[in-house]
């Protein structure tokens, strides 16, 4: 049902789910899961390296490293469960505190730019540094509210809102959004 594996078919038209700079590949690691049981590109430290390194990330070594970046994907799908309005987003950037103090993050000057936050060049926890620099920089240019997990609870998967007013719910009305629909008229029904 996903984007990112090949075969089957798409949860929504890639086009309208594409974020904004940095932000894709915040989208493209969250959805490296499809929940609650779908395929997991990070499955193992090989396929995880495969999918870092076709990223252009540090790849993962070991399955410590392998299983903190788990931690990390679900932490920041916390984040994004929360920008959809649901969960309390103070705990959810909480969840993130762990990760944030492990990473090595270093503070550069670009002439055009100004001050850039980034990386350390290829230390320990790239893909995490690189991903949270990415989160960082969007939070500066305003697009971060919009990038967000689907409100169903068991799929909950990454989507940019494009839409004018910043009101999608769902990962795609087709799937999610009907069915939360259809379920909400059966409990008025049972309820009359």
């Amino acid at each position: 049902m996903s984007n990112d594996f090949a075969g089957e078919a798409p949860r929504v038209n890639p086009a309208s789910d594409t974020a904004p700079g940095g932000l894709e590949l915040v989208r493209s690691f969250e959805n490296t899961v499809e929940l609650p049981n779908g395929p997991d590109r990070l499955a193992s430290v090989d396929e995880a390296a495969q999918w870092c390194l076709s990223y252009g990330l540090p790849p993962v070594t070991g399955p410590a490293e392998l299983q903190r970046l788990r931690e990390f994907r679900e932490a920041l799908r916390d984040v994004l469960f929360a920008n959809n309005g649901e969960g309390e987003l103070h705990a959810a950037w909480e969840g993130l505190r762990p990760f944030v103090s492990a990473a090595h993050l270093t503070l550069t000057v670009d002439g055009s730019r100004g001050l850039e936050l980034r990386a350390a060049e290829r230390e320990r926890r790239g893909a995490i540094a690189t991903l949270l620099v990415a989160v960082h920089e969007s939070l500066l240019d305003g697009s971060w509210r919009r990038l967000r997990a689907c409100r169903k609870a068991s799929c909950r998967w990454a989507y940019y809102d494009h839409t004018k007013n910043g009101s999608r719910a769902w990962c795609s009305m087709a799937t999610c959004g009907n069915q939360a629909k259809a379920q909400r008229r059966r409990e008025r029904e049972r309820a009359r």
